[in-house]
C-alpha cells in the first residue's frame, strides 16, 4: 500500500486464498463438539456468470470432472440452470465425507479462477445441522447453520438463518468466537452478509 493509499484511508482487497478452505475439517470437528452441529453433506459455489461460449467450456470441465469419469466417487454436482435475484448462479456440491466435499468446493473455485472468473466469484457455502433432531436418531433436514467463505476476501463468516427473512445474530457471534481457531473469520460485520433462498440445504 503506498503512502498517498494510507493518507487517504484507502486499502488493497485483502486476496482469495483457497487453501483456507482446508481449515474448514478441523471446524467441522468444533461444531460438533461446542455446537452438536454435523454437515449435510452438500455445499454450494456462488459466482455470476459470463455470457458466450469461453464459460460453456468452463462449465462442462466442472461437469465433467465431478460427475463423470474423471470425477470422484461418492460426490455429486450439478450446475444451478436458474439465476438468483442478483443473477448469480450455483454449483451445488453433495458428498458423504466431508473432507471430499470441501476438496471437490476448492476445486470448481480453482477451476473458475483459472479460467479468469475470479472477478464473478462470490462465496462458498457449507451447510450444518444439528447432530439428532427432535424425534430422530439421525441428521437430516435442512441446514440451520452455514459457514460461509468470501472468495474476494479469503475469510468467513457464520450465518443463522431463523425463517422468513430473518436471523440469529447472537448464535452467529458465539460462532465467530467458537470458530476463531479453526477459520480466518471475516473481522467486518457488514460484509456477514445474508444469503436467503440459499440453493444448498
Amino acid at each position: 500500500m503506498g503512502f498517498l493509499d494510507a493518507l487517504l484511508g484507502r486499502t488493497k482487497p485483502v486476496q482469495a486464498n483457497l487453501d483456507r478452505l482446508f481449515g474448514l475439517p478441523g471446524a467441522r470437528i468444533t461444531l460438533e463438539a461446542s455446537e452438536g452441529l454435523v454437515p449435510t453433506g452438500e455445499a454450494g459455489v456462488c459466482f455470476k456468470p459470463s455470457a458466450g461460449q469461453a464459460f460453456d467450456a468452463t462449465e462442462r470441465e466442472i461437469t465433467g470432472m465431478l460427475s463423470g469419469g474423471d470425477g470422484v466417487a461418492g460426490v455429486s454436482a450439478k450446475l444451478g440452470e436458474e439465476a438468483d435475484e442478483y443473477g448469480y448462479r450455483w454449483v451445488v456440491l453433495g458428498a458423504a465425507d466431508f473432507d471430499t466435499l470441501v476438496t471437490q468446493v476448492h476445486f470448481v473455485n480453482s477451476t473458475l479462477q483459472d479460467h479468469g472468473y475470479s472477478p464473478q466469484l462470490l462465496c462458498s457455502v457449507f451447510g450444518f445441522v444439528p447432530a439428532s433432531p427432535p424425534g430422530s436418531s439421525t441428521p437430516g433436514g435442512p441446514a440451520s447453520t452455514y459457514l460461509v467463505y468470501l472468495y474476494k476476501r479469503g475469510s468467513f463468516y457464520p450465518f443463522v438463518p431463523t425463517g422468513g427473512e430473518r436471523r440469529d445474530n447472537e448464535a452467529e457471534l458465539r460462532l465467530k468466537v467458537v470458530l476463531g481457531d479453526d477459520l480466518a473469520i471475516e473481522a467486518d460485520l457488514d460484509r456477514w452478509f445474508p444469503l436467503w433462498r440459499l440453493p444448498v440445504r
